[in-house]
């Protein structure tokens, strides 16, 4: 018999009433789909639903350190033996270097599901263990709770379980190599355990509801993960076992094991926890004012994942990781990322919080790709400005706002910023970029940066270098300049410097045609090629050419528009995303690694943009749809037909409840990079929220 997990969720928590996902796990094979839980600190928990560690970035507790970069892994893993009667059930699943899976207590899970929060069911002869892990928003703690649930068992039943806590601490970027000399400290007193974990006194406190612990001194040699080995990464690491608590289990009462970064969890209760994550993510419903339909809720879970505060006193998120585990906040992510992310689901104030801090963070007109990873508290933050479009993106997201909130003090506010940025990109305070005082159109010209979105890099050298006039940079500058001219005209704004902004725009609007590429009926990729121009043009059919007829402010001819949606129809559109590049070009890599087997980066990197195809531009490609055919019921359906794929994928595949970064251009387009990827997930929220309102 099944056991019902909808059904006793929503008894125990009566507030849960959306409709919840529920797996159901094969027991004859590892079930390698996985899940993410996150606290909006850029901490995160991270597993497979089998219960075994696949990447390097798996683990029960990862912090950031500090929010929301420089995150280590505190906890690698919770291993659980059942015993009833004497006898013992290991219900965890472990890689090993040697090839064998051990144990197997995957062939005890009945069935999962990630809400409100990650949980298991285990189905042994018949009586039922659930598991629960909750990791609370704004903290960096995990607490993972025990349910026995006889169905066929007798009463007097000795049931016992045992919870093995293993550590290796370390970047999460990183792995752990065990020896001899090195082991962690631990401090044990009545239902709580600290572990020193560094010369730092950096600290995993674990607590527990009840039982008996006993600190242990032992390394377990020679874990493995599969999928970095597919990645070409190091695929071993060594744990180490600080200790176990065992305590007895009866239907009348819940057991809990809490581990937290550096402050201790006083009396655990999971319970408890599971009722504040209820209570916060009813609110995000609520908020959205969806159909709150099973999809709706999931995205709206999933859009709040990359959402994420700098510090533990900042209230509202200001920052949006690009992906988990491996990515940092991003500026581009954020910026394509917020209608979807926050517009979509009518959060706001934090819309208006990212914009303004991603003015903050801009120099000489440029916002930056990415934050790094630092030593704290040695060093300060540090961003990398490499990428002229993300100011770019700025406007559009702006624009965006605007159509929703309607907050004319904030584009008051901030239009002085945007023209002063305009003039940087004019007056070559930009090293490396620059507009043809000509035709107005935006020139990038450094061989050793990447300024736009394809921005592979191995060891500093750009792997798709594109000097010129790209198509997407120039599409966005003119959208950029005429979002400016929108709000000046609507507001009768001013400010120093606008009137050559305008006298760009009109320029560049002619201009654009130069991109017209008349053996194709499509756009050149790039023109006036090289460092130094050369008058030559890049042919490739790429996905960049989509902007020019997606963006709200565009300056081609509606018959134009039309033949490069149809070349992007015939080249570039797949299932699961916009192909990078056309199958039949020579450089094309329909498989993402070159077709290796274990591809390493540069690899990986090489083929990144040279065929594999991106969720996130079915977004794009959708707002070309509209631009180009109008809001007519055929249009509706089309966009229907375009983006329900994702949502197959984000229902069964990868990560459960999320959407990966891209996939190969080839079928069967398998997911490729970063499995919870924020401008993925963004854009499926963006157009899911647009089909309900037509």
């Amino acid at each position: 018999m099944t056991f019902g997990l909808t059904g006793w969720l929503k008894s125990k928590y009566p507030e849960l009433d959306y409709e919840l996902p529920i797996w159901y796990p094969s027991r004859d094979k590892l079930d390698n789909r996985e899940w993410l839980v996150t606290n909006g600190l850029g901490g995160y928990s991270m597993g497979t639903v089998s219960g075994a560690n696949r990447r390097r970035y798996h683990s029960v507790l990862a912090a950031a350190i500090p929010p929301p970069v420089n995150r280590h892994i505190v906890l690698s893993r919770v291993d659980e033996v059942l015993t009833i009667n004497g006898h013992s059930y290991e219900l965890s699943t472990n890689h090993w270097m040697s090839g064998v899976v051990s144990p197997t207590g995957y062939k005890f899970i009945d069935s999962f599901t990630i809400l409100p929060v990650p949980t298991w069911v285990f189905e042994i002869n018949g009586d039922y263990l659930v598991r629960q892990l909750v990791h609370p928003w704004g903290r960096d703690e995990v607490i993972i709770g025990y349910h026995w649930i006889p169905e066929s068992s007798n009463e007097a039943d000795d049931v016992r379980i045992t919870c093995k806590f293993l550590v290796g601490y370390r970047s999460h970027h990183n792995e752990v190599r065990g020896s001899s000399e090195k082991t962690y400290s631990q401090f044990v007193s009545p239902n709580q355990s600290v572990i020193i974990l560094d010369e730092m006194a950096h600290r995993l406190c674990l607590t527990w509801s009840d039982g008996y612990y006993e600190s242990h001194k032992q390394w377990w040699w020679d874990y493995r993960w599969p999928t970095e080995s597919i990645r070409g990464l190091p695929e071993t690491e060594d744990l180490y076992l600080v200790g176990s608590v065992s305590a007895n289990l009866n239907e009348d009462k819940e057991f809990t094991v809490g581990a937290s970064f550096e402050n201790p969890i006083h009396q655990p209760q999971c319970s408890s926890a599971i009722k504040e994550v209820v209570t916060r993510q009813r609110s995000l419903v609520d908020a959205a004012n969806l159909d709150d339909s099973q999809r709706s809720n999931m995205l709206l879970i999933s859009c709040d994942q990359f959402l994420v505060s700098d510090s533990l006193e900042e209230e509202m998120p200001s920052l949006v990781v690009e992906g988990y585990p491996w990515y940092n906040d991003g500026g581009r992510a954020a910026l394509i990322s917020l209608p979807g992310l926050a517009l979509s689901t009518r959060r706001f104030d934090v819309a208006k919080n990212v914009l303004r801090r991603s003015l903050d963070l801009m120099r000489n007109g440029i916002i930056p790709n990415h934050s790094l990873d630092y030593d704290f508290p040695e060093e300060k933050p540090r961003h990398v400005y490499e990428g002229a479009d993300i100011t770019l993106w700025w406007a559009w997201a702006l624009y965006h706002y605007w159509q929703v909130v309607r907050d004319r003090e904030f584009v008051e506010e901030i239009f002085g910023r945007l023209v002063e940025a305009g003039n940087m990109y004019i007056s070559g305070g930009i090293y490396g970029v620059s507009v043809d005082r000509v035709d107005g159109l935006l020139r990038c010209a450094d061989k050793k940066k990447e300024f736009t979105w394809m921005d592979a890099k191995v060891e500093g050298i750009p792997i798709t270098p594109r000097p010129g006039k790209a198509v997407e940079m120039c599409s966005l500058w003119f959208n950029f300049l005429e979002t400016i001219r929108y709000f000046k005209d609507k507001f009768e704004l001013d400010a120093p410097g606008l009137e050559g902004l305008m006298e760009v725009s009109d320029l560049a609007r002619a201009s654009m045609s130069k991109f017209w590429n008349e053996d194709r009926n499509c756009l050149y990729d790039v023109i006036e090629t090289g460092v130094v121009p050369t008058g030559k043009n890049d042919d490739s059919v790429r996905c960049n050419q989509l902007l020019a007829i997606s963006l709200p402010f565009r300056a081609l001819d509606k018959d134009k528009e039309r033949m490069v949606l149809s070349v992007v129809e015939s080249e570039l559109l797949t299932p699961m995303g916009i192909r990078s590049l056309e199958p039949s070009d020579p450089s094309y890599q329909g498989v993402f690694g070159c077709g290796l087997a274990h591809p390493d980066q540069y690899h990986r990197d090489l083929s990144r943009h040279q065929g594999t195809a991106w969720p996130w531009l079915l977004g794009q490609y959708c707002d070309a749809l509209i631009n180009v055919f109008g809001r007519s019921p055929e249009t509706v359906n089309r966009v229907k037909v375009a983006i329900r794929p994702m949502f197959d994928h984000f229902m069964e595949e990868d990560c459960l409840g999320s959407l990966s970064e891209m996939f190969d251009g080839n079928r069967p387009h398998i997911p490729r990079g970063c499995p919870v990827y924020s401008l993925s997930v963004a854009e499926a929220m963006r157009w899911h929220r647009w089909v309900q309102k037509q």
